[in-house]
């Protein structure tokens, strides 16, 4: 059978969800949370791999098992042994024809500033900036809306051979409690480091360090170097992976 499980994590504390070696990840937790709940290595294939101090609202990934255990059982047994800061919001049996990945239609990423004073309780899941320019962020980020090559915003190590063309459906940036700025992204992918790169870019914007028109100009010359710092892993949310 084939089995599709939407995760929530907090990830701080990890070096990000792929597995590296013995350092310490989200796939690896749940990997040895398989190994412990049924006694054999489980591979399983996530929707996407987020960086260090990502954290997921909403990350998906599926896996085939050949055992007669219930979609139930399998979150339940495997929340019992991963840690407090990750866990299984949902399992259930999908057509084998399923890929958390491959299926996937569109992907929610949403990134969070603090922009009054620093808050000490919440600096691991938003980065605290002050002083910025909203309508001017809000006029920036729609021009990142469409089909674009994000090659300039992207790491510079990223596989040659994949495509760097992707399209972002909608923008928006609300305010959360008169305290933080929401900024939310829904494409068909994105790239390593690709929203952090917008996000370090539109707080230069919304700063007047740079002007609106330089994204123009990081699609034109397709280049890293120029589309300014990433923004930090620990403002970064993977909402929803819809299918």
């Amino acid at each position: 059978m084939r089995y599709k499980c939407i995760i929530a994590y907090d990830g701080y504390e990890y070096m990000g969800f792929q597995i590296q070696e013995d350092l310490k990840t989200i796939e690896l937790e749940i990997m040895i949370a398989f190994k412990k709940l049924l006694n054999m290595d489980v591979k399983i294939y996530p929707s996407g791999r987020t960086d260090r101090y990502v954290h997921a609202k909403g990350q998906v990934i599926h896996f085939d098992l050949d055992s007669t255990i219930t979609a139930e059982g399998i979150k339940r047994g495997l929340n019992s042994f991963l840690p407090n800061d990750i866990h299984i919001l949902s399992c259930e049996e999908v057509d084998e024809n399923f890929h958390s990945r491959f299926s996937c239609k569109s992907k929610e990423y949403r990134y969070y500033i603090n922009f009054k004073e620093y808050d000490p309780l919440s600096c691991r899941y938003c980065v605290n900036i002050t002083n910025l320019d909203l309508d001017l962020m809000r006029k920036a980020i729609k021009k990142l809306e469409g089909k674009h090559d994000f090659k300039g915003f992207a790491s510079a190590q990223i596989d040659k051979r994949k495509s760097t063309i992707k399209e972002i459906y909608k923008t928006e940036i609300n305010v959360i409690d008169d305290k933080y700025y929401e900024f939310i992204f829904i494409g068909n992918g994105f790239l390593k480091y690709q929203i952090r790169r917008m996000m370090g870019l539109l707080v230069e914007i919304g700063r007047h360090k740079e002007n609106i028109n330089m994204i123009d100009e990081v699609f034109d010359k397709k280049d890293p170097g120029i589309s300014h710092r990433c923004l930090d892993g620990c403002g970064l949310y993977l909402y929803e992976v819809r299918y």
